[in-house]
């Protein structure tokens, strides 16, 4: 037996793009015949356990990371595993030497310059490319998967065909897997007063905060309008391929957008997002808000409308996502990782 043995999590906090990129690279093995393993945080498993698509087994991770380092690689002998996957802020440098130095490849999903990346087998960083420099000088033995052509997208959207914009009807709220600022609410409460004619569609995430999550339940149910709400969806590349306008928050959530050819409002909510963003606009697909610290809602609001209304304007902005369409990343990725054996 051989597999694919991941490390990372997701909480309320953090949001879940660690543990849903981890998942399109799990799905990309499980097609090549490799099973995945998961050694995740309790809330993680949680997520992972209420999405029907889910690819691999999960084991809950201790919190300590020398205990955790020891689990992994006691995971990683009994599978026979062709490398430890590793995604996420909180692990430390002294962790990631412990898996750096063992007998097992370590593929390092970064997007932060990470401390600990000279331990690295491989570094994947889908907007790294100025970067390259950089992990070149802590760690020139490592292999480079840099660039749009490893972004890591589940297999929902390899068999996606975007619809043409005008048979796109939603104009599409969602901050991401957690929404940890709380912005879905106001957003959502200041697009309907100045948006008044578009079918609004909220989309909310598994790790929300359960106050806020009825918070938004009760605003629809008082609004009057026709609001849908749909809670840890199952199938986004459906919903973004429905959307003509998305608004949503500049994680991971963008390359399935540029993907599905969906006009897009990206709100900057960390600042690790700012890079891709910025280039993700220069490309024509999308437009930006610096939420990093508060959030504007009647600039964005007034800006929402006007595109709402600009049929030629959200026309040409779903034709320039679709140059930058990227669906095949976490098979690239995984062919990477298979060549260091």
């Amino acid at each position: 037996m051989s597999g694919l043995l991941f490390c990372t999590g997701g909480n309320k906090a953090s949001g879940i793009g660690h543990l849903m990129r981890c998942q399109a690279l799990a799905q990309a093995a499980q097609e090549h015949g490799i099973d995945a393993v998961f050694v995740v945080n309790e809330a993680a498993r949680e997520i992972a356990l209420s999405r029907h698509d889910w690819c691999g087994k999960q084991i809950t991770a201790p919190a300590e990371q020398n205990e955790l380092a020891a689990q992994l690689l006691a995971v990683a002998r009994d599978i026979g595993a062709i490398a430890i996957v590793v995604d996420g802020y909180a692990f430390n440098e002294t962790f990631l030497q412990s898996l750096g130095e063992s007998v097992f490849p370590l593929v390092l999903l970064d997007d932060i310059c990470q401390p600990g990346i000279q331990f690295a087998s491989l570094i994947c960083n889908p907007a790294g490319r100025e970067w390259q420099e950089y992990y070149q000088q802590h760690n020139p033995q490592a292999t480079l998967c840099l660039g749009a052509e490893y972004r890591l997208l589940r297999r929902e959207f390899t068999a996606t065909i975007p619809l043409p914009i005008e048979r796109r009807f939603s104009l599409t709220i969602n901050l991401g897997g957690s929404d940890p600022l709380g912005y879905t609410l106001p957003l959502l409460q200041a697009i309907n007063k100045t948006v008044t004619d578009a079918p609004i569609r909220v989309v909310t995430g598994p790790g929300m905060d359960s106050e806020q999550l009825e918070a938004i339940k009760a605003y629809i149910n008082d609004s009057g309008y026709a609001i849908q709400h749909v809670h840890n969806c199952q199938d986004m590349a459906d919903l973004w391929s429905n959307s003509r306008l998305a608004i949503t928050a500049a994680g991971g959530s963008q390359f399935e957008l540029a993907a599905c050819h969906t006009p897009a409002v990206l709100l900057v909510v960390a600042e690790n997002q700012r890079n891709t963003t910025e280039q993700s606009v220069t490309q024509g697909w999308c437009m930006m808000h610096d939420a990093t610290n508060g959030i504007d809602l009647e600039q964005i609001s007034s800006q929402v409308a006007s595109l709402w209304h600009d049929d030629e304007k959200l026309s040409d902005m779903s034709l320039a996502a679709s140059d930058y369409a990227t669906k095949d990343g976490a098979f690239c990725l995984l062919n990477s990782i298979l060549d260091l054996s």
